[in-house]
Parts: structure tokens; sequence; C-alpha cells
């Protein structure tokens, strides 16, 4: 049999032709399989994020392990939001989500997201770091509590890391009453303390002077009347008797810890061991006398008026903490 061809045309170059075209579809083809198979490898460790449960996470060049469990628990951080599945999350060759962070302190949030339990580092430098840290994944709780005494002007970094250790890491401290805002009168104190729970008062003198107390008993405007703690402390960072030397005075006549008056704001003691009086940046009523009967007095000193050198002082500004 003989194949008809048209008038003049070459089989070979018919041929080749033909080859061509099947050679070029061919190609295209290859090209789009290749293409499809480069993109679901590219796509596979994403696909396998939301199949598996291990996360591995590549923060400033350090690779920690976790979970996706972990990473979602807080719906509302950064982490919770990048892995929640409605973003386009891309990883590395090696599996590994990158977050262009500082690592060190990474294991704080992680271990925070693990467990729930805030655990912080010992010296304020290192707990701001975690504060930049903790702001940047938007981990409230722990903004919060690394947030203790900061709206403080009166106390000093090393002064908020002591109270904090006599606490026993209580948080989180929040500031209720602040005299230079709030007003100086008595009425002022009440109105922003009165049963607020436990707090922190802490006094600056003119002198200079920083001192304070803690009460777990509820500030009142009662007519005179003494309360019972065993908790109550009284403080100084810069005393009269004990220079910038930070002390502690524990309660020694628990009876009569603090006393509650309208007229009065914080005293503590039976003979009001210190005491702040209405208006006390107007006038020198407030007074600090010691008594080793009611509060420890410092190691080595047995000056009654060590607090401020003096029965009476007045006061620049008086802060308040506590939780409500």
């Amino acid at each position: 049999h003989h194949i008809a061809m048209a008038e003049g045309s070459d089989p070979l170059t018919e041929a080749s032709s033909h080859l061509g075209r099947v050679q070029a579809l061919l190609s295209s083809e290859a090209e789009r399989l290749k293409t499809e198979r480069d993109k679901m490898e590219e796509d596979f460790p994403r696909l396998r994020l939301f199949t598996e449960d291990c996360v591995s996470l590549n923060v400033g060049g350090q690779i920690f392990m976790t979970t996706l469990q972990t990473l979602r628990k807080d719906a509302d951080t950064m982490l919770a939001s990048m892995f929640s599945g409605r973003f386009d999350m891309t990883p590395r060759k090696d599996g590994s989500f990158f977050i262009d962070r500082d690592p060190t302190y990474f294991s704080f949030i992680l271990n925070y997201l693990r467990t729930g339990t805030i655990i912080t580092p010992d010296n304020f430098a290192a707990r701001d770091a975690l504060l930049l840290e903790a702001e940047f994944y938007n981990i409230k709780p722990m903004v919060d509590t690394l947030s203790e005494f900061s709206s403080s002007t009166l106390m000093k970094d090393q002064d908020k890391m002591t109270l904090l250790s006599w606490l026993n890491w209580k948080s989180p401290w929040r500031m209720i009453y602040k005299a230079s805002r709030d007003g100086f009168r008595v009425t002022d104190f009440h109105r922003c303390c009165d049963n607020k729970g436990e707090t922190v008062s802490v006094i600056h003198t003119t002198g200079g002077y920083l001192f304070g107390g803690y009460t777990d008993v509820p500030w009142t405007s009662a007519g005179g009347q003494y309360r019972q703690s065993t908790q109550t402390f009284l403080f100084a960072f810069r005393s009269y008797g004990m220079g910038h030397k930070a002390v502690k005075s524990d309660v020694v006549a628990s009876a009569n810890a603090v006393y509650h008056h309208s007229s009065h704001c914080c005293a503590f003691g039976q003979s009001l061991t210190m005491f702040i009086a209405d208006s006390s940046n107007a006038n020198s009523n407030s007074s600090s006398s010691w008594s080793s009967s009611e509060y420890t007095f410092p190691s080595g000193v047995s000056n009654r008026y060590w607090l401020v050198g003096e029965p009476n002082f007045r006061t620049t500004d008086i802060e308040v903490f506590g939780h409500q």
C-alpha cells in the first residue's frame, strides 16, 4: 500500500515536523509535572504541619520543639494566630518555622504555654528583656506579671525586685493610689484603697527616705480599730539608720498589726510605729517611732527613730499597690 502525500511534500520533513510537535508536547507536560511535583514537595511540610502534632521552631537560629496544642493553647497570642491554619506558613527546607527574635528567653515563653505557670528571671534586666518578648508574642498574663510595680516612680528596679522577693512573688501588683495624682487628703486615700484586699504602701519623704509596709488586711474607714495580722511587715529602702540598705521589719504584736481610722491614711502598730497623716505633703504630722514589742528592729539598730532620724516627717508622694 502507498500513503498518499500532498504534491511536493517531503516524507522526512513531515515526519520530523510531527516528531517535533510530539516532543514539544511531551516537554511541556514534563515541565508541568515537574512544577506540580516541586509544589507538592514545597507544600508537604506545610500540609504535614496540620496533620502531625510536633512543630519545630527556629527562633533566632536556635531550634525549639513543641506541639500544635501548646502553640494554640492561648488563642490571643501571636503564636496561636501563626499556627491557626488561617495563614500561609512556609517552613524552611529542614521543616522548621523561622521566627526572627532573640532565643534567650523563648524557653520562658514556651514553658508558660506548656504549663500555664509563669516563671521569671531573678534580675530586673532579664525580666525587662523577657517583658519585651512577652509583649511581642502578645502573652498578656506574662506581660501583667512582668509589669509588677512598673508604674512606680518612687522605687528603683532593685527595690522592686527586693519587695517582690519579700512578697513571695505574689502577682500581679497594680497601682491603686498615688498621692501626687489622686490627692493627699485622707479621703483620697480611703476612696482609692479601702476594701481592696492586701496592699503595699510606699512612702517618700522630703528627706529623701523611702519606706513602706505590706498588710494582708484590707484598709477600711473604721472609727479607730486595731486589726490582727501575722503577715504584715514594714520595710525601708532608704532610711536614716540603715542608709541605702534594704531592710524588712516583721510584725511582733500581731493583734495590733494595723490601725484603721477614717482620719488616718495607712497606720501600722499599736503605738503607730509608722503612721501617715491627712495632707501629709503639707504638714509634718506623719510619724514613726519603733518599739521592739510591735515590729522587729533591723539588725544592729536600736534608735526608735531610725527610719527618718526624728519622730515626724513630711511626704512628697505615696504609692499604694493592690490586686484590684
